[in-house]
């Protein structure tokens, strides 16, 4: 079977239209999701939101699909990655978890900035339903 992230690179590849900058850091930031489950630095209270975000990119119907979107349907996801992230930076303190753990071409931090920054621009009025659908308030 191939490595999701292997398959999500093939499914952005090539393409050049809306959001395509941030777009192709989708297969970082699911890579950067996986390995933090594996640093021991990860707060565990922090780990239920971690492994959500993971679903989440994996889930084939969420907020915005994939399937009717094509490649900006991944826009829902990299914002919940980058939320999840600036979370995973508040529990422990401190950004070097994201770095240690990222192996994008963009600085993670600055990365993660920017799309929480243009959060409207990315995913609209959208954001309540999709804290909803990972049960964020259970987590």
């Amino acid at each position: 079977m191939k490595r999701f992230d292997a398959m999500l690179e093939k499914d952005i590849s090539g393409y050049e239209g809306e959001f395509s900058e941030i777009i192709r850091q989708a297969p970082a930031l699911y890579r950067m999701m996986t390995k933090l489950l594996d640093d021991p630095a990860l707060p565990r209270s922090i780990s239920p939101l971690v492994i959500a975000a993971i679903a989440y990119f994996i889930l084939p119907e969420d907020i915005i699909p994939e399937d009717k979107f094509g490649p900006v349907g991944y826009v829902d996801d990299i914002y919940l990655c980058a939320f999840v992230a600036n979370e995973v930076i508040a529990a422990s303190g401190s950004p070097d978890i994201l770095v240690r753990n990222w192996d994008g071409l963009r600085p993670v931090v600055e990365l993660v900035k920017e799309i929480l920054d243009r959060e409207k621009e990315l995913i609209g009025d959208k954001r309540e339903r999709i804290m909803q659908y990972i049960g964020l308030d259970q987590l």
